[in-house]
């Protein structure tokens, strides 16, 4: 293949909504992806439920998506130390873990500094192989809160994420992202010597750049892993300007149109369209 979907509808694409979704819907949600033949899926999140009421029933999502499908790739967000150690005892295998170069984005987020976030981490990661852990870096091209990322501060959250997981994730949580803006991060981070693979969550947002203007500017300096949500649904509910992620449709008509294989055609994904409408129309904001 020439490139690799990464789907998180089950986590980002639902966190943020104010109706609970049942866990029903959210099993048969993960069935239509694995059916469409993606099996790289970030299923839900381990944290305070009283601040993501949707992810609450992750446990039991987690438990059924794992007896089903034991063939996939099936992560849980890990925030925090009280999230690693149920993880660890519901027999999580697939760890995401999140930080950000952004001082102000961490202290909203974590409730604490970078700095103290990176040693937490240290403590609750170090039985974890890395082969098993992507790291998202959030607000990499821009934060609402601090404004441009400091380039010294975006090397050191690199290489700290380096320390945990063979992948990092270059997350747009702003949607501030330019294709000159991703061009920059990946030669920082060749010129860092971070030997990392390197995927991108990226956001609708603050600018209107297209976002195959984005997908192409990733891919031309050898981004092969991208994040995508069915209809583009979801977005950091913790950040101003953050808008619905990029859409899994747009994503398979970009490598379409350039020729690329990804393994998933547009008919894969009707009927996980169809079931959204449905289902989850009254709740959701549609972005494509």
């Amino acid at each position: 293949m020439d490139f690799q979907i990464y789907e998180v509808t089950p986590r980002d694409g639902l966190q943020g909504l104010d109706t609970i979704i049942p866990t029903a819907d959210k099993i048969t949600l993960i069935d239509m992806i694995v059916n469409a033949g993606m099996k790289r899926i970030e299923v839900g999140a381990f944290v305070h439920p009283q601040l993501v009421p949707n992810m609450a029933d992750s446990e039991l999502v987690l438990k059924k998506a794992m007896q089903k499908h034991p063939d996939c790739e099936l992560a849980i967000l890990i925030p925090n130390k009280k999230g690693m150690e149920k993880a660890k005892q519901r027999g999580v295998e697939r760890f995401n873990i999140f930080m950000s170069p952004s001082e102000g984005f961490t202290i909203s987020n974590h409730n604490d500094t970078r700095a103290n976030v990176f040693s937490n981490y240290c403590e609750i990661m170090k039985d974890i192989p890395k082969r098993d852990v992507r790291v998202y870096l959030s607000c990499v091209f821009g934060c609402p809160i601090d404004g441009e990322i400091e380039e010294d501060k975006l090397v050191e959250s690199l290489r700290w994420a380096e320390t945990f997981g063979d992948t990092i994730v270059l997350s747009d949580t702003a949607g501030q992202a330019t294709g000159e803006h991703i061009e920059d991060v990946v030669r920082l981070i060749r010129k860092a010597e971070i030997t990392s693979n390197i995927a991108l969550h990226l956001h609708h947002g603050e600018n209107d750049v297209p976002m195959t203007d984005k997908l192409d500017s990733a891919f031309f300096m050898g981004i092969r892993e991208f994040d995508s949500c069915i209809m583009g649904i979801g977005g950091c509910p913790f950040v101003d300007g953050s808008g619905g992620n990029l859409s899994t449709e747009e994503l398979v008509y970009w490598g379409l149109k350039n020729g690329l294989d990804c393994g998933i055609y547009p008919e894969n994904l009707l009927a996980i369209e169809d079931f959204v409408v449905r289902k989850l129309k009254e709740q959701l904001t549609l972005t494509v």
